[in-house]
């Protein structure tokens, strides 16, 4: 009866031995998935090449009332309005943006800035700034009345 309980605990052994092996092998071999994320970091980044503002658009199904094309930057909390007021005050626009209150989160005020009519190189300006601000997003659309 000893023998058999000896046979039996060799035998857990090298069960156990042989998986901890195969974790060993599996950890050591497989392909680390956050370095392929890190890798194509910026592929997800925005393309300010890609951008492409449509003119102006439209509001109603005639199309009567022709609205300007505005690139929307947000939505920012509260507390980040006076960098981000500072930032786009040192691009010169011509028209200084619109500040229009999106919504609340956690019970602060967010706002988004509207640009109107950008040029291409305002549009890539823009999109490196973006990235400072990793929670905020760009978009084209009609701009606010």
């Amino acid at each position: 009866m000893f023998e058999r309980k000896n046979g039996n605990l060799r035998l857990v052994f090298l069960v156990l031995l042989i998986v901890n092996c195969a974790f060993f092998i599996y950890g050591r071999f497989n392909p680390d998935s956050r370095a392929a994320a890190a890798s194509r970091i910026q592929e997800l980044q925005i393309n300010p090449g890609r951008i492409k503002l449509m003119g102006t658009a439209s509001r109603g199904p005639g199309g009567q009332t022709p609205k300007a094309a505005c690139l929307e930057w947000g939505p920012f909390a509260a507390r980040d309005i006076p960098n981000v007021d500072a930032t786009l005050a040192g691009l010169g626009m011509k028209q200084p943006p619109l500040q229009r209150t999106v919504g609340e989160a956690g019970g602060m005020k967010r706002v988004a800035y509207f640009v109107r009519e950008p040029d291409p190189a305002l549009v890539a300006r823009i999109a490196d700034l973006q990235r400072s601000f990793p929670e905020t997003s760009i978009k084209a659309g009609p701009c606010p009345s």
